[in-house]
């Protein structure tokens, strides 16, 4: 959501949330915003990408007060599967994730039947795109403040295998 202060006749500020203040991230993580032209968002903060619409627009505004926040996040998601209370999928944000965080979300790991020394976090390796597995041993409070620290990625798996079945 981008909002500029101070030129209602060019950019209006509508009472609430306007979806015309709402630019949509394209797959190749670009934004298009009138007089600024196409900016790169992918990868960058709020903030930085505050800082560079500024700098754009400044070439045709004086001193514009501009504001640049996430309304919605819908590609950066990660999945819970396997042998939890309620298996989903869920949205990240900017606050980081961690593995202990997510399984709280889907209500913790079935104390019936999983496996608590058989958590895994599958995560494709950014350089060579092969699988990375990492496996957490929850099966004593100890690991689930290890796993506090481990954070989650953007489309990361974690599974969490059933008791008594042959490990992957």
């Amino acid at each position: 959501s981008v909002t500029i202060w101070g030129v209602p006749d060019i950019f209006p500020i509508m009472p609430g949330t306007s979806d015309q203040n709402l630019r949509s991230v394209s797959g190749q993580g670009t934004i298009y915003f009138p007089y600024a032209g196409t900016l790169v968002a992918n990868g960058k903060t709020s903030v930085e990408l505050r800082e560079e619409l500024t700098e754009k627009m400044s070439k045709f505004f004086n001193d514009p007060q501009i504001d640049v926040a996430v309304a919605r996040y819908n590609s950066k998601k990660i999945y819970i599967l396997g042998e939890v209370t309620a298996p989903q999928k869920i949205n990240l944000t900017e606050t980081p994730l961690s593995l202990s965080d997510a399984l709280g979300e889907v209500k913790g790991i079935s104390t019936i039947s999983a496996a608590g020394d058989q958590v895994f976090v599958v995560r494709q390796d950014k350089k060579n795109g092969e699988p990375k597995i990492y496996r957490a041993d929850l099966s004593s409070p100890a690991g689930f403040i290890i796993a506090g620290n481990f954070y989650l990625e953007a489309q990361d798996i974690v599974y969490v295998n059933a008791s008594g079945t042959a490990r992957w």
